[in-house]
């Protein structure tokens, strides 16, 4: 079969090439790309070079202290994440031709899920014991996570549900309590009474980076903005300089609790809950490997759901937003 006129083929080289390069921007930058490519800072700028000979045009800016796609170089992204999502919705539907279970399953998660007793991930990640299966876990922020799951880099995430990115599919699993706290050093860690809201409105707080919580019931909003983190351990490492106020996970706190590093804040009524989801792509073609996580992770829910008196599925006033 012979190539069109006009339509310049793509060799092996090419695609590895076009896959150093989509690495580069979602690093942002080449020195950033050294690790997840894990070649010399010569060897990925001569790579790159190569690739933009082969389109005859430049297709980013890079610098010690920037790196910023030209529009051919944007095109060339898009396109380039285009295809390679193809090849692995090809790769899928191979496997479901073959009748396998063989291939890769990419999962992203938030950090310190492991002290969450609700946490039905690894019980999940053990009913695919037998299964050919190679494993790739990344622990990000929650919009990392639906980020890379958007553009195909992530088979399926776990994050908590505040708001919904359109193109992908959530399903709730379950709820962790969320609390407010402060650290040792802070003028309210051995306060006798506790405070209320007009007072907690004079110190700063450590805000989530992902998390709008204007409509969330229980949530006092910050007045002042101090600090932004967005990850569970490094909210805890703010609020334990004792100069923030913060909200922490119930499960993740207990433990700082008990070592006299935080104090719950408005324990007899604070707190909100926070849904977590499991969340995948939408309207593409599930390997059986990520059909068999789905179906585990939500059995593992209800059964644990079934044994406690208390609801674990509960929704957010803003779980229906868009990004």
């Amino acid at each position: 079969m012979t190539t069109p006129t006009g339509i310049t083929p793509v060799a092996d080289f090419d695609l590895r090439l076009l896959r150093v390069f989509k690495t580069i921007v979602e690093e942002g930058g080449l020195k950033a790309a050294q690790a997840a490519l894990d070649v010399s800072l010569p060897t990925i700028s001569k790579q790159l070079s190569d690739l933009e000979a082969r389109f005859g045009a430049r297709l980013c800016q890079r610098g010690s202290r920037q790196f910023e796609l030209t529009p051919q170089g944007e095109l060339i992204y898009k396109a380039a994440v285009e295809m390679f999502a193809g090849i692995e919705q090809f790769q899928r539907e191979a496997d479901q031709i073959r009748g396998g279970q063989r291939g890769e399953l990419r999962i992203g998660i938030i950090d310190n899920t492991i002290s969450d007793p609700n946490c039905p991930l690894v019980g999940a990640l053990q009913s695919l014991q037998g299964v050919d299966l190679h494993l790739r876990l990344a622990v990000l922020d929650p919009d990392s996570v639906q980020q890379r799951v958007a553009d195909g880099r992530l088979d399926v995430g776990l994050v908590p549900l505040y708001k919904k990115w359109p193109g992908l599919e959530y399903r709730t699993l379950y709820a962790e309590r969320m609390y407010l706290y402060c650290g040792r050093g802070h003028v309210l860690f051995d306060c006798d009474n506790e405070p209320d809201e007009r007072e907690l409105a004079t110190y700063p707080f450590v805000e989530h980076g992902y998390v709008d919580g204007r409509d969330l019931e229980g949530f006092t909003a910050p007045a002042k903005t101090g600090a932004t983190a967005w990850q569970v351990e490094a909210v805890a490492i703010l609020l334990m300089t004792g100069r923030f106020l913060g909200y922490l996970p119930r499960h993740y706190a207990a433990s700082l609790e008990q070592q006299g590093k935080l104090r719950r804040l408005l324990s007899a009524n604070s707190g909100y809950q926070s849904s977590v989801a499991v969340v995948f792509k939408a309207g593409t073609q599930q390997s059986r490997p990520l059909k068999r996580l789905l179906s585990a992770l939500q059995e593992a829910c209800l059964g644990h759901n079934a044994s406690r008196p208390e609801p674990l599925h509960e929704s957010l006033a803003t779980a229906g937003t868009t990004r």
